[in-house]
């Protein structure tokens, strides 16, 4: 094959060279200009954002200490629209977290709805949003029962034993999640679960 007629060829291909180097520039500019726009996008409506620190006294939970309190964003659901509160306590040995979400607005009947199943309970304390930086990474999940009858989470994280359990509003209003991790080579005693889950008390 002669040679031109084999630049020709590419030419066909590719399109006239001008035009071809302008394509490329342009869409090396599209590019760019997206991954501005995406960089300086806010977070979506769906995520829960704890970014608003609040004293701790104001939180709507009590009855044990606290270091650090948050209150996220309002989200819209079927139901209404729903608030979260992250409420934590951590030192060199142990950390503890409340989660507690609230129905600020309702929009409808029926409320939130409550965690019964064993899995809904496990799963609820490992994925809650208000509870992941003490719960994320857990193993060894199970369903265990207080002498008092209320069901609760154990959990290991590295060498931290941990709990965690869900409350549910009789008014189906609000859900109140919490989780306790302590640096042991022995399971939290029960005792210490029943006298945490007695301690947690919320403003109505």
């Amino acid at each position: 094959m002669r040679r031109h007629e084999l630049e020709r060829r590419q030419v066909d291909a590719d399109g006239p060279p001008a035009l071809s180097r302008a394509a490329r520039r342009l869409a090396a500019a599209v590019l760019v200009l997206l991954a501005g726009l995406s960089s300086a996008a806010p977070a979506g409506a769906d995520d829960w954002n704890f970014n608003q620190e609040i004293p701790c006294t104001t939180a709507p939970v009590y009855g044990v200490p606290f270091s650090q309190c948050w209150v996220s964003n309002v989200r819209t659901f079927r139901i209404g629209n729903i608030q979260s509160w992250r409420l934590t306590y951590t030192d060199t040995r142990s950390e503890f977290a409340i989660g507690y979400y609230r129905l600020v607005a309702a929009h409808g009947v029926g409320g939130m709805s409550p965690v019964t199943s064993n899995s809904a309970l496990i799963d609820w304390v490992r994925t809650a949003d208000a509870l992941k930086h003490v719960s994320g990474g857990g193993t060894n999940w199970a369903v265990s029962t207080s002498p008092s009858g209320e069901r609760y989470v154990t959990f290991q994280k590295g060498n931290r034993q941990c709990i965690g359990f869900v409350r549910n509003s009789p008014a189906n209003n609000w859900t109140l999640g919490a989780t306790f991790c302590r640096q042991s080579a022995t399971p939290v005693p029960v005792q210490e679960v029943q006298f945490i889950w007695d301690a947690i008390k919320v403003r109505e």
